[in-house]
């Protein structure tokens, strides 16, 4: 049984969030039927309001959780299954180039093959409308967008697809969906894609030199799930990580499909979370990442337990690692493996083998060899990477998102094949290694 002193979680969020700057946080623990929650700090620095258990926060990326949930309870309804090819549920992705027998499993594995591009998975801006058809659209452009991959890699896209395919299976726009499936099991405080609901919200805040900043949030219908628009509760987040531990059919959802390790994200990929192999231990899970906001979730079945935080900066993520460090530690006897960022000079062997060019059709990084270490050029700019290990080489160690790259694959030589750009694979072209898709 899970044993929290309330008093003690106030006192360790709030020392983790005043650690790391977060103006404002959420943070609880369910286990064995017993809720224990904590706030922290302002919902917003303009307008002071306290954080509380009713604070809504955008949750991101943890809505292709919640998307998977739904899925797997239509497959359990008989509405559909996770084996159906997507085009059964995707109309507008007929006759395209890349589809072929793509499954919705293979969607949520990340390992659909769909053409990656800038222009489909981070174009928030250029698709901020909210009309009906924003993810029908967004649909017909991904089919259209070319030959298949051959690799896996974390998509925005692909999520989007997903959504689409709940409104073919359920005749309903997918935010009424989601919340006519998730309803039930109590989820009451959680909103999908753009909503009129003006009950309390977090706004996101951007860390700068003077403080934190409030951060425009993202709008967009054909991103909503991918993880636009969607909010929701402490209390909330914590019904959906008990409803995962107490549904054994959800249980499938956690089954590894992917085995791809990406360092400071996840040791393998599921269905719609990432598995962490801790030190005494496992825990399921999944992360958002939005604008000035970051979100958390950990499942942990052995220990019948889940803990969830919420957080309105754009440190979260540092703030995050620290306080699960301390908090798995304390009340589960698990450890959380430190992000390792320190650089070793000569621990990658040979560097001439990660040069090259990893790229999309409308996205590319050049990788040269500098002196102990790597140049990364992108349409960030150019940073020095130095290595941690032979495939992790860190970029900015003050980054809290993404402070390190991932080489993976390597051939018969040693050259890798991929780069890992936070959760995103670039395969290697070039004359001599040109990538020409499966």
């Amino acid at each position: 049984m899970v044993v929290v002193d309330d008093g003690d979680l106030a006192a360790l969020l709030g020392d983790h969030a005043d650690r790391h700057s977060v103006p404002g946080a959420a943070l609880g623990i369910v286990g064995d039927g017993t809720v224990s929650v904590a706030c922290h700090g302002v919902a917003d620095v303009r307008l002071r309001e306290p954080v509380t258990p009713e604070t809504r926060f955008a949750i991101g990326s943890l809505t292709k959780s919640m998307v998977a949930t739904v899925l797997a309870r239509l497959a359990e309804a008989g509405r559909l299954s996770l084996d159906d090819p997507a085009v059964a549920h995707v109309p507008e992705l007929v006759g395209s180039e890349w589809i072929g027998a793509v499954t919705l499993r293979d969607l949520l594995a990340n390992r659909s093959g769909l053409p990656l591009r800038a222009r489909l998975e981070f174009d928030f801006d250029g698709r901020r409308d909210e009309s009906v058809d924003a993810l029908s659209r967004m649909a017909a452009d991904i089919g259209d967008a070319g030959p298949p991959m051959d690799f896996w890699s974390y998509t925005n896209a692909g999520w989007n697809l997903l959504g689409r395919a709940i409104e073919g299976a359920t005749g309903l726009a997918w935010e009424d969906a989601m919340s006519r499936w998730l309803a039930e099991p109590g989820l009451h405080e959680t909103s999908f894609g753009s909503s009129s609901d003006h009950r309390a919200r977090a706004s996101g805040h951007t860390m700068t030199a003077a403080g934190p900043v409030p951060a425009e949030p993202l709008r967009g219908r054909a991103y909503g799930p991918a993880g636009v628009g969607t909010l929701s509760t402490i209390t909330d987040l914590l019904r959906f990580g008990a409803i995962h531990l107490d549904d054994s059919a959800l249980a499938a959802l956690r089954v590894v499909h992917a085995s791809q390790a990406i360092h400071g994200w996840l040791d393998e990929w599921c269905l719609g979370w990432a598995r962490f192999d801790w030190v005494g231990g496992q825990a399921w899970g999944w992360d958002g990442v939005v604008n000035g906001e970051r979100s958390f979730l950990r499942i942990l079945p052995e220990q019948r337990a889940a803990v969830a935080l919420l957080t309105n900066s754009s440190s979260g993520r540092a703030m995050g690692r620290s306080l699960f460090t301390e908090l798995m530690e304390s009340l589960f006897g698990i450890g959380v493996p430190p992000l390792r960022l320190e650089a070793m000079t000569g621990a990658a062997g040979d560097l001439s083998r990660f040069a090259g060019v990893y790229a999309w059709p409308d996205r590319q990084i050049e990788v040269t060899v500098t002196g102990p270490g790597l140049t990364i050029r992108s349409e960030r700019g150019a940073a020095e990477a130095l290595p941690v290990d032979e495939r992790i080489f860190v970029v900015d160690a003050a980054d809290a998102d993404n402070p390190t790259v991932t080489f993976a694959d390597p051939d018969a030589g040693g050259r890798p094949r991929l780069l890992y750009d936070m959760l995103w694979g670039l395969p290697r072209t070039g004359e001599d290694d040109r990538w020409t898709g499966r």
